[in-house]
């Protein structure tokens, strides 16, 4: 049987319909942006508005299906800490994104049950994006909400409920919102008791790809009728998505997705022991494996930034020991990701004299920091024991003076695979079709021995330099 599936991708700026038409074998995608709603530290979407974004996308994305093609499946991937509440058959709030980060005030409530404990108990360490810090905050300023009655939905359910009226969530989700106890897999109620938090706030999760049914007759009627007879199934976090279809959900790699900002993904099959790096520990899409994570910060951003407002497009400067010579020292990405270091990571920054740096030896020294970096997290994992055999680069970020780069301080091989690539295999793998074996791309830039001697040198001293400007975003912030 043909199966015609589609993703809803729900992040906190756009809204993403893509799908797959396997008679043709097309993939057709539509997108949305958004505007968030900014108040404070609160940052949120109208639950109405978001939803005639998502219906809007579904039938605009169709469109370019032939009238009589249907779509058999729908998957939904959304950012992850995003949520919202609800009430019998209204929401309560809007919906907060990961970006809200009003947790800051449960800063010391988290800190009073131990941090420690708490990442050894969920895998998180204190943010103020996660979904448990946000939740006490909004429990203490508005007690009203807390009731049997109310149900948290993160945004991947919040969808679920609004499509097909089933009130369902997702393990992956529950864990990374720093509400699971992760070694039972399960909802830590203990947890949620602790800070009084009612045990009937978070359904019941279900495994990832469960069939939830058809849509509800309502959305029906908004929709082309490519949706009439599609089934909706469990979904799950965004980085979980996207680390499938780069990886085939194959244990070993490392999947780096660069972006605006930049995570780094690897599936393990044990939770291990973090000593240095403390990676973000979830349940996986997959029984047998945890999801962990470590993150760069924006350096993507920081990068979109420079070229903005460059005075003409910036182009990629050849990696040799001339040009090297010439850049300047730039700070943009956090080199070590646990609290402290993530806390204390500095502000985008050029060490020294940079007055005479052209505006692309100011992104290669960018471009450096960025692969310091993650050779320095990726090392860290190899050095906790953790499994990695290859390192996988993909988003709009990844080019072939990174890959060069990241290859001349890593002892394992590093590849680059196309966006395209990874979504032709995650659509595999949602269609219970074999995941083919992931197709890289070929390495364009290979450096010399000198060159990736030079390198590693510098990745040492650019690693001192960084424990000198520690802390100063926190002095700007607090210059305000």
């Amino acid at each position: 049987m043909t199966i015609t599936s589609a993703l809803i991708d729900i992040g906190g700026s756009s809204v993403k319909v893509t799908i797959r038409n396997n008679n043709a074998g097309e993939i057709f995608s539509y997108e949305n942006t958004i505007a968030p709603l900014v108040d404070g530290k609160h940052i949120s979407l109208e639950p109405r508005q978001l939803l005639h974004s998502v219906i809007h996308a579904m039938n605009t994305a169709a469109s370019k299906l032939a009238p009589n093609e249907p779509i058999n499946k729908i998957y939904i991937s959304t950012l992850r800490q995003g949520f919202c509440l609800i009430r019998e058959n209204a929401e309560i709030t809007p919906i907060y994104l990961n970006s809200d980060t009003s947790g800051e005030y449960s800063r010391s409530d988290i800190a009073h049950y131990g941090a420690q404990r708490i990442y050894e108990e969920t895998g998180h360490w204190f943010a103020p994006q996660l979904t448990l810090p946000k939740l006490i905050n909004l429990f203490r300023v508005k007690p009203e909400l807390k009731s049997d009655k109310t149900r948290l939905l993160f945004v991947h359910d919040w969808l679920v409920w609004k499509l097909s009226n089933v009130i369902q969530t997702e393990m992956t989700l529950v864990s990374a919102g720093q509400m699971a106890d992760l070694s039972k897999r399960d909802i830590h109620r203990d947890l949620l008791n602790h800070f009084d938090i009612p045990a009937t706030l978070i359904p019941d999760p279900a495994k990832f790809g469960t069939l939830i049914g058809a849509l509800s007759t309502e959305v029906r009627s908004q929709l082309s009728s490519n949706w009439s007879s599609a089934e909706l199934c469990v979904g799950g976090g965004d980085s979980h998505f996207l680390h499938m279809g780069a990886s085939g959900n194959t244990p070993g790699k490392v999947v780096v997705s660069a972006g605006s900002s930049t995570p780094i993904s690897l599936l393990s099959s044990t939770l291990g022991k973090s000593t240095v790096l403390q990676p973000w520990k979830s349940t996986s899409f997959s029984d047998s494996a945890y999801f962990l994570e470590g993150n760069l910060g924006y350096p993507g951003s920081f990068f979109g930034w420079l070229n903005k407002n460059a005075a003409k497009p910036l182009k990629n400067q050849e990696v040799n020991m001339k040009t090297l010579s010439k850049v300047p020292t730039v700070f943009g990405s956090c080199n070590m990701w646990n609290e402290e270091k993530w806390e204390s990571r500095p502000a985008f920054s050029i060490l020294g004299d940079h007055s005479q740096s052209s505006s692309e030896e100011i992104a290669l020294g960018l471009t450096l920091d960025y692969s310091f970096a993650l050779a320095n997290q990726i090392s860290a994992l190899i050095e906790d024991n953790f499994e990695i055999n290859q390192v996988l680069i993909t988003g709009g970020g990844a080019n072939p003076h990174l890959q060069a780069i990241l290859k001349s301080l890593l002892s394992i091989p590093v590849e680059t695979v196309s966006s395209q690539e990874a979504i032709n295999n995650l659509f595999s793998l949602l269609n219970d079709q074999s995941a083919s074996s992931i197709n890289c791309e070929v390495m364009t830039t290979v450096l010399d021995k000198e060159t990736s001697e030079f390198l590693v040198m510098q990745s040492k001293k650019h690693a001192l330099l960084y424990e000198q400007v520690e802390g100063t975003r926190k002095v700007l912030e607090n210059a305000r």
